[in-house]
């Protein structure tokens, strides 16, 4: 009876580990992507001004929303602003002056402080998640982050 248990027990949790492991292998893949032309880019929108730091990296939560937090200080105001959308909903890579993951509907929300608080409001709702300037030629890096984009929307139903 033990043997019949663990085996019923082995042939329904091992197919669910084997899918999350490549699952998370390719949520940390892409994240990097997106936390590596952050880190590097001096900004994130063209909405602010001043110097931009990363308050909260890019991240999947367990409601399988992805997220960001920056700061921008110019001169003594700080200005925090964040972005965060649904990672299962169908998107794409565009790339005009910033990488940016386009929705096809507004399932972006935006929120921002007032200078010098920290109480963030939502600003607006969009079909735009700005990633940042990028890296290197602008298209390539764009084609790279489709590719692993797509990589990880498989795991994902729409």
């Amino acid at each position: 009876m033990k043997s019949i248990i663990i085996a019923i027990y082995c042939c329904t949790i091992f197919p669910i580990v084997a899918i999350a492991q490549p699952k998370q292998k390719a949520q940390a893949a892409f994240l990097a992507e997106l936390n590596k032309i952050i880190s590097n880019s001096k900004e994130q929108h063209w909405a602010y001004k001043g110097v931009m730091t990363i308050d909260s990296a890019f991240a999947i939560n367990k409601k399988d929303e992805l997220s960001v937090t920056v700061r921008y200080t110019e001169d003594t105001d700080v200005v925090i602003a964040r972005m965060t959308a649904p990672i299962k909903r169908k998107m794409r890579v565009a790339y005009d002056l910033y990488l940016i993951l386009e929705y096809n509907d507004n399932y972006v929300s935006a929120y921002e402080t007032a200078k010098n608080s920290t109480y963030l409001k939502e600003l607006e709702k969009t079909n735009y998640f700005h990633i940042g300037v990028p890296l290197y030629e602008g298209y390539k890096q764009q084609e790279k982050l489709q590719k692993l984009l797509d990589n990880l929307l498989k795991y994902y139903k729409n």
